[in-house]
């Protein structure tokens, strides 16, 4: 089965959404950014099975990582998602704040963009 390279990425920083983007696309990715959580959250209503995964910063404004995954995750359980922060996160921390809930992967920003683009393909040929 072929893998699915479509990426969503959300972080509310105009400018790292823009070079994540760009980066992921030079590499052959398909990619939507969303500086609102909120707004992505409505785009991935009707578009949940084009993504092969998402990409969530934690700390954001409106609503943070984790309540976007949760919300994901109800629409779409299968998706693989990654969060991503500035702050570390112990696995402790991140089973309490997700209860249930299984993410795939924890980027700590600042992360170079070729360990960004070994990350997520492989996670997503697995």
């Amino acid at each position: 089965m072929p893998v699915n390279k479509s990426i969503l990425v959300v972080d509310d920083e105009f400018d790292i959404v823009n070079i994540i983007k760009q980066v992921l696309q030079k590499q052959g990715f398909t990619t939507y950014a969303f500086t609102d959580p909120l707004l992505a959250l409505e785009h991935l209503k009707s578009n949940s099975k084009s993504y092969g995964l998402v990409l969530v910063d934690v700390r954001m404004p409106a609503m943070n990582g984790f309540e976007l995954v949760k919300k994901i995750k109800s629409m779409h359980p299968t998706i693989k998602i990654l969060l991503m922060s500035a702050f570390e996160f112990n696995d402790i921390e991140l089973s309490r704040a997700l209860t249930s809930i299984k993410i795939d992967g924890y980027i700590q920003k600042p992360v170079s963009t070729k360990e960004l683009v070994n990350i997520i393909e492989k996670h997503l040929q697995n």
